[in-house]
């Protein structure tokens, strides 16, 4: 009886004992492509001290320490960094697959993946791959970690090697090579798609730069450009496509893209928010945030490695996100698209914090891909929010035009009503004035016992009359005549180099001005005091273009007062007694009164009529020349 009942017991214990390892054995049946291994397909052990072997692992003692993972809707993750874990699961197919199937780890920030593939019995075959190894030991050139597996109808047991420095799930997939095939290019034809409009982002912004000369563009690309090379670390296609050889750099940009991705933004977003003038506050305490956790981060990444950076890196984001509303509602109006950006971010960062440090370990596409996802939100949204930065700017500025233009305006009503003001206190001085002038009346016919001083003071007066009469027929006849007077007399009608250039531009352009070049009427002040340019070819006419005095070198007063001397003097006068009357060299005095004497005779042929007024100034006009 005893011996029926061990019997039973047995039969009992084996059939539940085979339930078991159905239940643990994942089935890949036919129709299917894609398959996780997680919950109770997964035994997990912890290798505290990361000295056990395949052949240790797969021995009775140590094979009997695996636990089932029982958590169906969850990852199984690597809890404590500084262990080694060893995964176990089993595969078989319900009949001979007529496709090829590989095993796929989605986590590809893991630092040593190894994979042990069953090669006989108690026999394995070592695959490796890892964020920490070198890119070109992998089996597949893919930015995650894939292997070929060998299914069959027999259940085969697989083990798994796994170190880590971070929390990292074990997301584990069997597919087939067809659908691995299909959803590798779509994965990466949209890791193109993104990279490409972070480039375009990059590239339209700095061409905004180049444009606006506004630093807050060059800041945005900037930015942008840390968001790539922190993308390129996170999504595994920088570790491929450009640092392959050099496995250390993905521990530097992990290290410290987090570090610049926050620096950037932060410098990026005071200037776009105008934090210094906005909230100064606020910005001197996000100054001294930054600072603080930057000293945090050293201290705690070289000398207390307890991951506190990773909790305190939100901070800076979160104050920057609450000075945004802050600043939208005191009325910058820029912040709005800025806030609604952000906000993809703010989130995309929160998850990313979360999955780095462990906390939540989702594995599907919007938690793997989060950052990636708020980046191209952000990016673009922010990218509208400079646009309408700019806008604001010149519809502000328009603005204040127009409020200068009212100004302006009503300034004209003012003055206008000043001008009006004035001109009665003028009228009602004029009639104080008269009434003064009637009181002086008055009081000359009471001192008209004085007359006869003032008819002996009018005879004198009447002398001086008569000389000054006399004088000025004397000088009039002089000027019609061409007497000569001295340079001092002169002088003062010509008295300095101004009052020469202004006689020449009223003589010159006494009928209206046209371009000697384009022939336009139109002109504006040029270059040089009192001389014109034109509006349509930018030609530039001194006065003295097109004169007997153009390219003069010496004083233009002495040579006005020569041409009167030679003029006066009908060309007889020599160059030395020009030198002795105007101090200058006779060779200078030569030249110059030979194109005087050249010009009279030119003149004279014209028929020019040299008893008129100021005849001598007939000379210097019309002398051709070179341009001006």
């Amino acid at each position: 009886m005893l011996s029926l009942k061990n019997i039973l017991f047995f039969c009992l214990f084996l059939s539940l004992s085979f339930k078991v390892f159905a239940e643990d054995t994942l089935l890949i049946r036919k129709g299917y492509e894609d398959y996780y291994i997680k919950g109770s397909y997964l035994e997990i052990l912890e290798d505290p001290h990361k000295d056990l072997t395949i052949q240790d692992v797969v021995a009775p003692l140590t094979s009997s320490k695996f636990y089932i993972y029982r958590e169906k809707d969850k990852l199984p993750y690597i809890v404590n960094t500084n262990s080694a874990y060893w995964i176990r699961f089993r595969i078989k197919a319900d009949s001979m697959p007529e496709k090829k199937w590989i095993l796929e780890n989605l986590d590809l920030h893991i630092d040593q993946f190894e994979l042990y593939k069953p090669s006989g019995k108690n026999y394995f075959k070592k695959e490796i791959a890892g964020y920490a190894l070198p890119f070109g030991i992998r089996s597949y050139p893919h930015k995650n970690f894939v292997f070929d597996l060998s299914v069959d109808t027999i259940a085969q047991t697989y083990y798994v090697r796994v170190t880590s420095r971070s929390h990292n799930p074990f997301i584990l997939k069997v597919r087939s090579s067809n659908f691995f095939t299909f959803y590798a290019l779509n994965e990466y034809y949209l890791l193109g798609m993104f990279y490409g409009i972070l480039a375009i982002m990059a590239i339209y912004n700095f061409l905004m730069f180049l444009s606006f000369r506004e630093r807050v563009y060059i800041y945005y690309v900037i930015y942008v450009l840390s968001c790539a090379i922190i993308s390129l670390a996170e999504d595994g296609l920088g570790f491929q496509y450009i640092w392959s050889d050099f496995p250390e750099v993905n521990r530097w940009i992990s290290l410290l893209a987090p570090l610049i991705l926050m620096s950037t933004f932060t410098i990026y977003s005071k200037k776009f928010l105008e934090l210094k003038v906005n909230l100064p506050k606020l910005n001197t305490f996000l100054d001294i945030i930054i600072l603080v956790y930057i000293g945090i981060f050293l201290a705690d990444e070289f000398i207390l490695h307890l991951n506190w950076d990773f909790p305190l890196y939100i901070i800076p984001f979160l104050i920057i996100y609450i000075a945004s509303i802050v600043c939208l509602k005191r009325g910058f109006r820029s912040a709005r698209y800025y806030i609604l950006g952000y906000s993809f971010m703010f989130f995309s960062i929160i998850l990313l914090i979360f999955r780095m440090s462990g906390v939540i370990h989702w594995d599907d596409i919007f938690t793997v891909y989060s950052f990636n996802i708020g980046l191209v939100f952000e990016i673009v949204i922010l990218s509208i929010a400079l646009s309408d930065r700019i806008k604001i700017i010149r519809s502000e500025k328009e603005d204040a035009d127009k409020q200068i233009i009212e100004q302006l305006k009503e300034n004209e009503k003012l003055k206008d009503v000043a001008n009006k003001r004035l001109e009665e206190k003028v009228a009602e001085r004029t009639v104080q004035l008269k009434e003064k002038n009637d009181e002086l009346e008055d009081a000359y016919q009471q001192l008209t016992h004085q007359s006869e001083e003032i008819k002996r003071m009018n005879l004198l007066l009447n002398e001086d009359n008569t000389k000054l009469e006399k004088n000025v027929k004397e000088l009039s006849k002089a000027r019609v005549m061409l007497k000569e007077v001295d340079f001092t007399e002169f002088g003062h009608i010509f008295p300095d180099k101004e009052s020469c250039l202004k006689y020449l531009s009223e003589l010159k352009w006494k009928n209206g001005y046209t371009c000697k070049k384009c022939g336009n009427a139109k002109f504006c002040q040029g270059k040089e005091i009192f001389s014109r340019r034109c509006t349509k070819c930018r030609y530039d006419e001194s006065a003295t273009a097109y004169t007997i005095f153009h390219r003069l070198k010496f004083p233009i007063t002495k040579a006005f007062y020569m041409v009167f001397l030679v003029y006066s003097n009908k060309g007889k006068i020599t160059s030395f007694e020009l030198s002795q009357i105007l101090s200058l060299r006779q060779s200078t005095c030569w030249t110059f009164s030979k194109k005087v004497v050249e010009a009279m005779k030119e003149k004279k042929k014209q028929g020019a009529d040299y008893e008129q007024a100021d005849g001598w100034a007939l000379l210097v006009l019309d002398y051709e020349q070179q341009e001006d």
